[in-house]
């Protein structure tokens, strides 16, 4: 599969946000590659942006925890959609919300269908939250 400029550009994304998440961790990259099970020099071409992101979930969570991710904050949800946009695929975190019941693929088509505004959107997920507005 050939890459796009537009992949190009989210890879680098995902490495700049790994770079500046390690750094705020006090690690070395190579500390950080060592944790994470890679090789130094395919981590630092992670963070240049030369290598796309990991697209398996234990990959991912390595990551994540080498570079001091807190399982549940928004960094680490930031981390997982910009590891999947680098990789054009669905957030390994939605991925396992989608997988736990048949429903949300179903309820996900049907959106996918209509043409939504973030408005319309909002408004969905504030009466999934329970809020009246």
């Amino acid at each position: 599969m050939k890459s796009t400029k537009a992949d190009m550009n989210a890879a680098v994304r995902f490495g700049q946000f790994l770079k500046a998440q390690r750094k705020k961790t006090g690690k070395t990259a190579r500390i950080t590659a060592l944790e994470a099970g890679m090789q130094p020099s395919n981590y630092c071409r992670l963070e240049y942006g030369a290598l796309k992101a990991p697209q398996t979930k234990a990959k991912l969570e390595r990551l994540a925890n080498a570079v001091g991710l807190v399982m549940g904050s928004e960094e680490r949800r930031q981390f997982y959609d910009l590891a999947a946009q680098a990789t054009n695929s669905v957030p390994i975190d939605l991925a396992d919300i989608i997988m736990r019941d048949e429903a949300v693929p179903l309820m996900l088509r049907t959106l996918g269908n209509k043409k939504l505004t973030k408005a319309d959107i909002e408004k969905i997920v504030a009466l999934v939250r329970g809020r009246k507005d």
